[in-house]
Formats: C-alpha cells, structure tokens, sequence
C-alpha cells in the first residue's frame, strides 16, 4: 500500500468513526430525555421510601434495603450516564445540565 492509499484510507477510517461518535451522541441525548427524569424520579421515591423505613419502620429491613439498593443504582445509572455523553460529544461541545 503506497502512501496515498494508506492517508485516504486512514482518512476514510476517522470520518466514519467520527460519524458513528455522532450518531450515538445523538442517540444518547435523545435517550436521555425520557432516562434521567425516570432514574431521578427513582432516586427520590428510593431515599423517600429508605428514610421512611430507617426513621419510622425500622422492623421492615427488605424494603429499607431494597429502596437503597434502587437509589444507588439509579444514580450510578445517571452518573454513568452522563460520562458516557461526555465521552461521545463531539469536539467543543459544552454540556450543561440543568440546575
């Protein structure tokens, strides 16, 4: 393979790598709309329901750990989340999340 050949190819190799970072960027922020709300929401009704049972019904261990167990693992879901969106935006693009 002679030097033209192989700089077209590489050439060809990062457009279409490039191209698939951005249609999963896409995907992953379209994804996210309807994922982070719901894993916010789980986070929230988990420590509620935690709370609850760590303050008022301490006899109901099942529950206690259970809501734990989907607080913690809905925000590592979020967190994972947003690194993974990090990882595939484009170059200068800035994301922000809403305060």
């Amino acid at each position: 393979m002679n030097y033209s050949a192989r700089k077209i190819a590489m050439r060809l190799g990062l457009g279409t790598l490039k191209g698939v970072r951005f249609v999963l960027y896409v995907l992953l922020l379209v994804l996210g709309r309807a994922l982070l709300p719901v894993a916010n929401m789980a986070i929230i009704i988990g420590l509620v329901v935690f709370l609850f049972c760590v303050l008022i019904r301490p006899d109901l261990s099942t529950p206690m750990f259970a809501s734990a167990g989907l607080a913690v693992s809905s925000a590592a879901l979020s967190v994972f989340f947003e690194a993974a969106l990090r990882a595939v935006a484009p170059a200068n693009v800035v994301i922000v999340t809403d305060v």
